[in-house]
């Protein structure tokens, strides 16, 4: 007798008990849009590591969920400090990646590095010097900081079966990942310097993100990250033109943070609308004039870093097989 296999979940997942969560999680921000919109944005972009992670049945793992957001702070100041000499950076992302792949082959912590360390040590390319990223480093930190204390408040519960860690790809996977990870972002840095893009690490995080081991979920990842960029830049571009106060500001990042807490188990990858949406009201809180060039710089650059990853992985990782495959 054969077991029928899982259903998929549905495409948008919408969970109440999660919401509330999220809007305790962005109280703090949405009070502070009232008397500055721009930093209550940035703090806003703090809780979202927290805000997509589903809460843990036992508060010991409500502390390793921290410190997720710790590394994501971690690793954003990290790459800036490559930033300040180009080639150390492009070699440093791709030495970081294939070490991660190779540790993933045999412990989770590589694939976490792969995952999420390295793509926002991409991110902080764009800024050029620690002194330049420590507060986006510092928000992430506060606001996992208040996720943590926030979670201590919800009572322990049975963990659930559907949160059960899935099982990872075959190390040798994994260690070809590494080397496809690290050429794309090490293309993209390369790219990003020598264009000399004001934001260096938006086509990198971009390529970095959306890979996966699987060809399939890249694809799909993809397709969603782009369209989200859009329409989470469009929307903020929106609300930024109406000149609205500050509590309105503080309403719109508050529902942010809710439905990127509630929406968190949906299929589609609905993470970029929710972080573009935010940093996008930061870049032009105090500059709307520059919604027109952000929103383009921040499209192209995001197709840039996409583009790369998809040839690095459907082109040159083909052909690489091919080549190195014996004559029959």
């Amino acid at each position: 007798m054969t077991t029928a296999p899982a259903p998929a979940p549905p495409a948008i997942r919408w969970d109440g008990a999660s919401a509330l969560r999220g809007l305790l999680l962005g109280l703090p921000a949405a009070a502070m849009a009232a008397h500055d919109v721009q930093p209550a944005a940035l703090l806003a972009v703090g809780v979202i590591p927290a805000a997509i992670l589903p809460l843990a049945a036992r508060r010991r793992g409500r502390v390793r969920a921290a410190v997720v957001g710790y590394l994501a702070g971690i690793s954003i100041v990290l790459g800036s400090a490559l930033a300040v000499w180009p080639p150390l950076a492009v070699a440093g992302i791709f030495v970081i990646a294939v070490v991660a792949g190779r540790v993933a082959a045999d412990r989770p912590a590589g694939a976490l590095v792969l995952s999420l360390c390295l793509p926002l040590m991409g991110a902080g390319l764009s800024y050029s010097g620690v002194e330049n990223s420590w507060d986006l480093g510092l928000a992430l930190v506060a606001g996992s900081t208040w996720a943590l204390l926030l979670s201590m408040c919800w009572p322990e519960h049975a963990p659930s079966e559907a949160l059960a860690a899935p099982q990872g790809p075959p190390p040798a996977v994994m260690v070809r990942f590494g080397y496809l990870a690290g050429t794309t972002g090490a293309l993209c840095a390369a790219i990003g310097f020598g264009l000399d893009l004001e934001h260096v690490g938006w086509p990198v995080i971009a390529g970095l993100i959306v890979m996966r081991p699987v060809p399939a979920v890249q694809r799909m990842r993809s397709v969603d990250r782009i369209a989200d960029v859009v329409l989470g830049a469009l929307l903020a571009i929106a609300l930024v033109a109406t000149g609205a106060p500050g509590w309105v500001f503080g309403a719109a990042i508050a529902v942010v943070i809710v439905a990127a807490t509630a929406t968190a188990a949906s299929r589609w990858y609905l993470t970029p609308a929710y972080t573009t949406f935010l940093v996008f009201v930061m870049l032009l809180a105090n500059d709307p004039d520059d919604a027109r060039s952000r929103f383009w710089e921040r499209v192209l650059e995001t197709a840039l870093g996409i583009g790369v990853a998809a040839v690095v992985v459907f082109a040159i990782a083909p052909l690489i097989t091919r080549l190195r495959r014996p004559p029959t």
